[in-house]
């Protein structure tokens, strides 16, 4: 035990370091290591996982995407769920702030994203979510 927090990450096919848009449609998926953002979050939390999937497989699957991310995100019991950083990415952001409201709602597990304050996905889960402010690009994350 590293006496840290066991956290799991939700990332997109971006930051999951699967591709760009050309892999979008990618389904969910897991890894059991830190991947990409989480390498500088594992400073602060044990990441036992690292569930990825594609922005437009989420968006266009969204039920489906997330029943199946949540199944991931319960077989590791973590302490807490991180998503994202989604900077301005709107089709990520949405996906993190669901992922962190279903995780909250349905899993019990507490939750939260970073977004830029003009990513639609703060309006959208600002009252449910909890979401730390993040840059405009993935230039600011180390702010």
């Amino acid at each position: 035990m590293t006496g840290k927090i066991k956290a799991v990450h939700y990332l997109n096919q971006f930051f999951g370091g699967i591709g760009g848009e050309d892999k979008a449609d990618t389904k969910p998926q897991v890894v059991e290591k830190a991947v990409g953002p989480g390498l500088a979050l594992s400073a602060s939390a044990e990441i036992a996982a690292t569930v990825i999937c594609g922005d437009n497989y989420f968006s266009e699957h969204t039920d489906e995407a997330a029943a199946q991310i949540l199944e991931y995100i319960k077989a590791y019991a973590p302490d807490i769920v991180l998503a994202g950083p989604a900077f301005n990415a709107g089709r990520y952001g949405v996906a993190c702030g669901e992922i962190c409201k279903r995780v909250v709602s349905e899993l019990k597990i507490p939750a939260v994203t970073a977004m830029y304050e003009e990513n639609p996905g703060v309006g959208l889960y600002k009252s449910e979510v909890i979401i730390v402010k993040a840059g405009s690009t993935a230039h600011t994350m180390r702010d």
